[in-house]
């Protein structure tokens, strides 16, 4: 399934990539949208890009974790790992995530991007894919996947009038 939502962010382009990478907002993100775990594992400057590798332990909706449950009994509490790849040239972060349930039944992965719209505004722009092969229940885990993913990017858009 395809994953995508925009939203015009209040700052002009340059400053909101500089804002979405900096320590603070993350943290803000991380407790807006209920992480119980945000830690970074790995970061290392590469040519073209900055690579980070962080493993996530997200607070899930009940209808997710009913479904988690389902699937996976005694999986634990899920988590995740995201690597991104943040452009040293464009406004791009590429990431894909592999979850702690199913990880070779599961692709997740995508683009953030940073486009200008004036002097003073900004759009984000998140296009991904989540694909989960699981007979009967594939398509309702990835709309589950895409809906909790699309609140948390709404919640992290709202935090920028906070900063």
């Amino acid at each position: 399934m395809k994953l995508h939502c925009a939203h015009r962010i209040a700052l002009p382009a340059d400053a909101f990539w500089d804002v979405i990478h900096s320590p603070r907002y993350e943290a803000l993100v991380a407790e807006a949208i209920g992480l119980h775990e945000y830690t970074e594992l790995e970061r290392r400057d590469e040519p073209d890009a900055i690579y980070r590798r962080i493993r996530s332990r997200p607070a899930l909706p009940d209808a997710l974790q009913a479904l988690l449950r389902r699937i996976a009994p005694r999986g634990g509490s899920p988590s995740y790992i995201e690597e991104q790849w943040r452009s040293k040239q464009e406004r791009v972060v590429r990431w894909r995530m592999e979850p702690s349930v199913l990880p070779d039944r599961a692709r997740i992965e995508g683009t953030v991007r940073v486009a200008p719209l004036d002097a003073a505004s900004c759009r984000r722009i998140l296009d991904g894919v989540v694909e989960v092969q699981l007979f009967g229940l594939g398509s309702m885990v990835e709309r589950a996947v895409i809906a909790a993913t699309v609140e948390a990017y709404g919640r992290s858009a709202e935090l920028v009038a906070s900063l």
